[in-house]
């Protein structure tokens, strides 16, 4: 049987709290090979190491959505043989807070990340087209990704724009460009030959 990941059925679904604990390891590492994928120097990734640690806390607090490949077999897919293909996570801009009634409630997109072996073939377009319905429900105006820089273009294929920039707290002089994405009639506007 094989298990290439791009000729199995995706599906897209919500971690579950009460797997959070074992959960959390796995997207962590996912985390690390993705930014790796890059080409930044080990050293780099090293400092980074904290920044890309997804913690039981994450999961609980905010929503993950996880993509998964199964085999999609008449009985149901076989819960023992999912391959874990990638993750986005989002929850309140924490800059934000929409009980005061102060300003609009923008979502933030923390974490989209996908295996390195399987980018390019839509995996990150399904991510990011769930986050955005994931965000609309929260209820909120806008999505704010804070990217890096390498993904930028990826977000802008959706009608992200860029608002500002941040320093970053592990790289000097390094500057991440943040974005916001309208959910007001939002879609991916991703030509469907494209894939992320």
């Amino acid at each position: 049987m094989s298990t290439e990941p791009a000729r199995r059925p995706l599906r897209i679904r919500r971690a579950r709290l009460e797997e959070a604990d074992t959960l959390a390891p796995r997207l962590t590492e996912l985390c690390r090979r993705s930014k790796a994928h890059w080409g930044y120097p080990q050293e780099l990734l090293e400092r980074w190491a904290d920044d890309l640690r997804i913690e039981p806390a994450d999961i609980d607090r905010d929503v993950v959505l996880l993509a998964e490949a199964t085999d999609d077999a008449p009985g149901g897919p076989d819960l023992s043989d999912l391959l874990l293909l990638g993750f986005a996570r989002v929850g309140v801009d924490p800059d934000t807070d929409a009980s005061t009634g102060a300003g609009p409630r923008i979502a933030r997109l923390h974490d989209l990340w996908v295996e390195p072996q399987v980018m390019g073939q839509g995996i990150g377009r399904t991510l990011m087209e769930a986050a955005i319905e994931v965000a609309r429900t929260l209820p909120a105006e806008r999505l704010r990704v804070v990217s890096d820089p390498n993904a930028e273009p990826f977000y802008e294929r959706f009608g992200a724009t860029r608002v500002g920039e941040e320093d970053s707290d592990i790289v000097a002089g390094r500057r991440l460009p943040i974005l916001e994405l309208p959910l007001s009639g939002a879609r991916a506007r991703l030509d469907p030959a494209e894939s992320g």
